[in-house]
């Protein structure tokens, strides 16, 4: 709410026009009522054409001028609306791009998707009714009351009585509609959740028949929301008829006194319709007020958990005596000195007493079980956690002591999962340099393997990409995403089982291109197959969170019985 609220002060100008322009508006709404009391007054009481025909015009003059401000008021409504989802947008990503791994799945995917769509939406539609239609409410009803009490203060009563009631169905409307309203959007955040599972995993469930099963789910997950919105529609269902009741009551009230009072020759006729008028434009505006005050709760809801995610308080950050831009130092690209992690609510630590170097020009191999934690090494490498126990140092620095940007800049990085995103091939392989050259684009997809099927598509480089990169095979995507990583030229590579899907042939090629074309660089690399590390510098064996073993190839083949197993296992599996 805070961060809304800071918004519109900063847009105080157009508030304030937004607020003149509603009192035009307003003013032009009560003149028509005004207008016709004279038209039947003056001009058809006492039968006078040319009277009729003017105050007609006149008339006609000030509903055109109304119907224009009336669009000015929705452009300027529109806008303040647009430019207030356009800030809320802008302050969730900015925002994501700071919260740790752990923040952003305790959030979730979906749920994350539905605050920076479906409630910005939801705000954005609010504050347009609120201003069109909740800020003229109070301002007509005290005009036109006080206009009502200047044709006759007995008929002054009728509208006020029919407010007073309207008001308590109003409270009552919203106390009834407010706890509903409030749950809509956590169960449109399981809608999505399970929508998105459906769709991404729409192979798993084809391939073990579980079509039945997932469509039960989805059923239940569908209905559970449509309760909701059916409950809420049923209790404005209730509304409508009463409020016609209302107006209808309302309307017999000022006819049957205002009727009296004509043959009593105390009002004129055209006074009586210009009471009915106002009468009828107040019950109107506060009927529409109704409709967008059920929604404020939604709103409010959806408010409180934007809010939730931008106060969030990132678990890590940047140490405010972090160096920027710090120097290289050594020859070691990375160190870790004791380090022990455990993820939240685990019972034992993931990694333990972990102590290695990499050193510039080398590369470091990691392999081990699946658990044994290489990943968890390489997630700690880009500080997307923060250890427990223990000093990471990157280029001679404490990844503590230096900001998030400069750490990121000096590492790239090629995930366990290959992931693409919708655009080019081009824009992809720019992704960590977006002024790379076409010659360098192609370099880079020449030593990771990439530049043959590139060059068989249409489009070359300017090929598109689908979102996920799914209209490429597993071994592709994970070429360009080798490619990408290339592109950027950083110091230290890290590559997190990166080769799985490439066949052998490809993957010794790609191999023997990195250590021809990297030579300065530190190679980190992750991997399942001992093929791939067997020319490494330097081989790291994890079990369990613990190191088994460190060396060359051949050392570990004598001295470390873990690394000795893994290798004749994968050599009996590949015989």
């Amino acid at each position: 709410m805070n961060h809304l609220i800071v918004f519109l002060k900063s847009k105080k100008g157009m508030i304030g026009t937004i607020i003149l322009v509603t009192l035009m508006q307003v003013f032009g709404i009560l003149l028509v009522p005004f207008f016709v009391a004279q038209i039947i007054n003056v001009g058809i009481m006492e039968k006078d054409i040319d009277t009729i025909l003017w105050i007609g015009l006149e008339m006609l003059a000030a509903a055109g001028i109304t119907a224009l401000i009336s669009l000015w008021s929705s452009y300027l409504c529109a806008d303040l609306a647009s430019l207030t989802g356009k800030h809320m947008r802008e302050l969730i990503f900015d925002k994501t791009q700071f919260l740790s791994i752990k923040e952003f799945n305790q959030f979730g995917t979906a749920s994350m998707i539905t605050r920076a769509t479906g409630d910005v939406t939801i705000i954005q539609q609010t504050m347009i009714m609120i201003t069109q239609l909740i800020l003229p409410t109070p301002l007509i009803a005290v005009a036109a009351v006080v206009m009502t009490g200047m044709v006759s203060m007995e008929l002054v009563y009728i509208p006020l009585v029919a407010m007073v009631v309207f008001l308590i169905l109003i409270l009552v409307l919203f106390k009834k509609a407010s706890p509903i309203s409030r749950t809509i959007q956590n169960r449109v955040d399981r809608v999505n959740r399970i929508v998105r599972e459906s769709v991404v995993g729409v192979r798993v469930i084809r391939a073990f028949d579980n079509t039945s099963y997932e469509q039960k789910r989805s059923d239940d997950t569908f209905v559970a929301y449509a309760d909701n919105v059916i409950h809420l529609n049923r209790i404005f269902a209730m509304f409508n008829p009463m409020v016609w009741a209302i107006m209808g009551i309302t309307m017999v009230a000022v006819v049957w006194f205002g009727g009296y009072m004509v043959l009593q020759a105390t009002t004129q006729i055209g006074s009586i319709m210009a009471v009915m008028q106002y009468t009828v434009i107040i019950l109107m505006f506060l009927m529409m007020s109704a409709m967008v005050i059920v929604m404020v709760p939604r709103m409010i809801a959806c408010l409180e958990r934007i809010s939730e995610v931008l106060d969030t308080e990132p678990e890590i950050a940047d140490d405010p005596e972090a160096v920027v831009s710090p120097s290289v130092k050594g020859s070691k690209r990375i160190a870790f000195n004791d380090v022990s992690f455990s993820y939240q609510g685990a019972e034992e630590p993931v990694l333990r007493n972990i102590s290695f170097g990499c050193e510039a020009g080398k590369t470091t191999a990691i392999i081990g079980g699946t658990g044994s934690g290489k990943s968890t090494i390489v997630a700690l490498m880009l500080r997307l956690y923060d250890i427990q126990e223990g000093e990471i140092f990157v280029a001679g620095n404490d990844i503590k002591k230096m900001t998030q940007q400069d750490l990121r800049e000096c590492i790239s990085y090629v995930p366990q999962k290959a992931f693409l995103f919708s655009g080019t091939i081009a824009d992809n392989l720019r992704t960590g340099k977006p002024d790379a050259t076409d010659l360098e684009l192609r370099q880079a997809a020449k030593i990771a393997q990439a530049e043959a099927f590139i060059t068989t598509l249409e489009a070359g480089y300017q090929s598109p990409v689908a979102q996920g990169g799914s209209n490429f095979s597993g071994g592709q995507k994970q070429r360009l995403c080798i490619a990408r990583a290339l592109v950027k030229k950083a110091p230290i590579y890290i590559f997190d089982d990166s080769f799985s899907a490439l066949d052998y042939q490809t993957d010794a090629a790609l191999r023997s291109e990195l250590k021809l074309t990297m030579k300065e660089a530190c190679l980190v690399v992750v991997a399942q197959r001992i093929s791939s590390i067997m020319d490494a510098d330097q081989i790291i064996v994890l079990d369990n969170g613990k190191i088994a073993g460190i060396g060359r190839h051949e050392e570990l083949l004598k001295n470390c019985s873990l690394y000795r197993e893994i290798a004749d296992s994968q050599a009996k599996r590949e015989g």
